[in-house]
């Protein structure tokens, strides 16, 4: 007997149209604009409010629960200083989901790595999650 399988492989690229990476991109300089002014009003209206946050602010320090944390700390450490510097990169943005990837230098005296998963509901994109780590970690 002789068998023939045959396999079909279909590949779906899926890209966003660009116009939706400048909408996850403008979240993302909220996100910024937020934290160098320290003002969590601002942050308020970028964030799902069942977000969280998740990372780890020193060696013996770390944070973990609701986006809360975030606000509180934002208004805690106030306006950054004229050396506060950020940066944004999209890693991955499908129909409804994006990862953007925020570096921060002197942020309270931190540099953060941020990761934040936005997720678009009603043609909005929210940030339902942050992830984090500080290089004063190390």
């Amino acid at each position: 007997y002789k068998f023939e399988i045959k396999i079909y492989i279909y590949i779906k690229i899926m890209r966003a149209d660009i116009s939706e990476y400048e909408k996850v991109e403008a979240v993302a300089r909220k996100f910024i604009e937020g934290v160098k002014n320290g003002k969590s009003d601002i942050l308020k209206g970028i964030f799902h409010e069942k977000a969280c946050m998740f990372g780890r602010l020193d060696k013996n320090t770390t944070q973990e629960g609701s986006i809360t944390n975030l606000y509180e700390g934002v208004d805690k450490v106030g306006p950054c200083g004229k050396d506060y510097v950020a940066r944004v990169d999209i890693l991955a943005l499908e129909k409804s989901v994006a990862i953007v990837k925020v570096v921060e230098d002197n942020w309270g005296g931190y540099k953060f790595t941020d990761f934040l998963t936005l997720w678009k509901k009603d043609n909005e994109w929210k940030v339902v999650a942050k992830a984090y780590d500080t290089l004063n970690c190390q």
